[in-house]
């Protein structure tokens, strides 16, 4: 892999995946808002489960903050399954809870302060925000979603942890939106439609004082989760990953 690497005292958080925290020089920048973006089954939540499990792997909490309708015990047996969770005993210490009642009749701040309580009291080091455009498009104006997305990098960065943004974006067509702005990292997944297979990739856009691997990174995902492949070697004029 080609790498920008910057010599900086950044403090780095485990993912769970040895190739993502290579490709993120070292891990997660901690104490940073993250936005996982990619298309429904791209493996974004599978994704932050991983990290959510190397969280509690390491002796401390994780929280996943579902904004979707699906109930918390249907979220439990969807991703149960996963070799690394269910079976590890981590799915059980991982915390859960619901904005889905009522949050389109929410205030942003009421949302706010209800995220951001609970790492404050919990002692966490990773939440999930799954996901983001639930919170977003219910926003009266993009100022709002400013001031929001501003009070909780504060909060992120008070609560020493990292905060990850799930969302089905589009990039680069949403690199102007607001949490792709704020972000210190942005994480793009992608699933291109082939005849004999879907081709998903990884993609770093951006590290905010940090450095990363350029390029497009291979992946599968089964039941053990989100597994490498290899760099997607572009220049040998097919779309075919390389095993590194």
């Amino acid at each position: 892999m080609t790498e920008n690497v910057y010599s900086n005292p950044i403090e780095k958080v485990a993912t769970g995946l040895d190739w993502l925290d290579h490709v993120l020089d070292g891990g997660m920048p901690k104490q940073s808002l993250v936005v996982v973006g990619g298309v429904p089954g791209s493996g974004k939540s599978t994704l932050a489960f991983h990290m959510m499990a190397e969280a509690v792997k390491n002796g401390t909490n994780a929280i996943l903050v579902s904004t979707t309708n699906q109930p918390i015990s249907k979220l439990r047996r969807q991703y149960g399954n996963l070799s690394f969770l269910g079976p590890t005993g981590a799915l059980d210490k991982l915390e859960f809870f619901s904005l889905d009642t009522g949050v389109q009749d929410a205030t942003m701040n009421n949302l706010l302060n209800t995220i951001v309580g609970r790492p404050q009291e919990s002692d966490v080091r990773v939440v999930v925000i799954d996901s983001f455009r639930a919170i977003s498009d219910i926003a009266p104006n993009g100022a709002q979603v400013w001031r929001f997305l501003g009070s909780l990098s504060a909060n992120v960065v008070d609560s020493n942890c990292v905060c990850l943004l799930l969302g089905e974006y589009s990039l680069p067509r949403d690199l102007d939106l607001p949490e792709l702005a704020v972000a210190d990292v942005v994480i793009y997944l992608e699933v291109e439609r082939l005849t004999a297979m879907d081709l998903r990739t990884l993609r770093i856009y951006k590290t905010r004082g940090s450095g990363h691997a350029e390029g497009r990174q291979a992946y599968t995902v089964d039941s053990n989760g989100i597994t490498f492949v290899g760099v997607l070697q572009s220049q040998l004029g097919e779309n075919a990953p390389v095993t590194v």
